[in-house]
């Protein structure tokens, strides 16, 4: 015990306390690791995206309002829209909704997507879709599974058109879609 005893016992101590709470624990519930659904996940991606848009001046919502997000099956998102916190931040409708800042257009036939977003062209509303044809329609954000994880595209375009400005930062984290040459 030579070598260990040139050093103090408290510094010791210091060491085997700071390796305890500093080594990495595997978290569990119930024996099985901690997952998260397709949808939950995709609530997440849209709370944290909207950061990374600007609205064009009198499109956002007024300081201390929440964002309002529509969705074409709110039902399946409304679990993760209805914690305290996020209560003054986001409140999710059922479309068709009079007013929205972000529309998630899941579920929705093509045909139906379509529809849609001819009736909102110009407005300044962001999309999300979840279907690679959605792009090419007109989407500007679109979630797609890759090798179990979840991923998504930016049409930069679509967002263009309408006024809406996508940080570099969310768009270095994307596929990005450049019409025809991206199929």
């Amino acid at each position: 015990m030579g070598f260990l005893s040139k050093f103090p016992p408290v510094l010791l101590g210091g060491l085997l306390i700071g390796t305890l709470f500093f080594m990495p624990a595997r978290v569990e519930c119930g024996g099985a690791p901690l997952t998260a659904t397709g949808d939950q996940l995709r609530a997440l991606f849209v709370k944290r995206m909207i950061k990374y848009v600007l609205w064009p001046e009198g499109a956002a919502p007024l300081k201390g309002k929440p964002f309002i997000i529509a969705a074409t099956d709110a039902s399946k998102l409304r679990p993760y829209f209805t914690e305290d916190q996020d209560a003054s931040k986001f409140k999710l409708v059922q479309w068709p909704a009079k007013t929205c800042h972000v529309l998630i257009l899941t579920g929705a036939s093509e045909r139906s997507v379509a529809a849609i977003l001819k009736n909102i062209s110009g407005k300044p509303i962001l999309t999300i879709g979840q279907n690679p044809a959605n792009l090419r329609m007109g989407v500007m954000v679109n979630f797609i599974m890759l090798n179990g994880k979840l991923k998504f595209q930016i049409n930069p375009e679509a967002a263009d058109r309408v006024g809406l400005m996508i940080s570099s930062r969310l768009l270095n984290l994307a596929q990005i879609y450049n019409g025809a040459a991206s199929e």
